[in-house]
């Protein structure tokens, strides 16, 4: 992925020093807020300091080993995500698609608010975008296949559509099928886990 995704490292958000940075809880896949259109942010007059929310939600975001993080998945109405992978993440405000490319592709998407469920979205294989960074200054940029993936999929999020609305009826579907079935397994072993455990006292 860090070969796919290439950002302006200057612009990216980064934990430097040994300063501890605030996480935050993710909503459950049920909550409301996902299914808000997210209202501007305001730069004049912020409701939180940009570049100390941007940088909770990089830490967030890497603690959860994603690729990308919108804030009203952290149950916040401020019109931002991050994005990115390994050190560079960036934040992008008040992001807005310009114009998409006809051609799209087919691409397995995951989602930190959907825990366990991989499904085929198709989307525009390349976009040209519009975004503030942290300090309110805007910019453009040309993001294509993974990339514009992760893009599309954020923005999805700040205006109240989720990836299980992109997806076909059959593969979301299917999607929900293996997931209950993963599940299942997971809840086996952990039981199982649990046993052994005890019986070690």
């Amino acid at each position: 992925m860090s070969d796919v995704i290439k950002f302006d490292t200057v612009s990216a958000v980064k934990n430097e020093g040994y300063v501890k940075i605030e996480t935050h809880f993710l909503v459950d896949e049920s909550d409301p807020i996902l299914r808000e259109r997210i209202g501007e942010f305001n730069f004049e007059n912020p409701p939180v300091d940009p570049n100390e929310f941007a940088s909770s939600l990089v830490e967030t975001c890497r603690e959860h080993n994603g690729f990308g993080l919108s804030a009203n998945q952290c149950g916040f109405k401020h019109r931002v995500f991050v994005m990115g992978s390994g050190e560079e993440y960036v934040a992008f405000f008040n992001p807005k698609l310009l114009a998409s490319s006809e051609k799209e592709s087919l691409v397995t998407e995951g989602c930190l608010s959907f825990p366990a469920l991989a499904l085929k979205v198709s989307r525009p294989e390349r976009i040209e975008v519009e975004y503030q960074d942290f300090l309110g200054q805007k910019h453009t940029g040309t993001f294509e296949g993974l990339t514009a993936h992760v893009f599309q999929h954020e923005l999805d999020h700040l205006n109240g559509i989720c990836y299980t609305d992109r997806a076909k009826p059959m593969a979301l579907k299917m999607g929900l099928k293996k997931r209950g079935k993963f599940n299942k397994l997971l809840n086996r072993y952990n039981l199982a886990k649990k046993v052994i455990d005890n019986v070690g006292k």
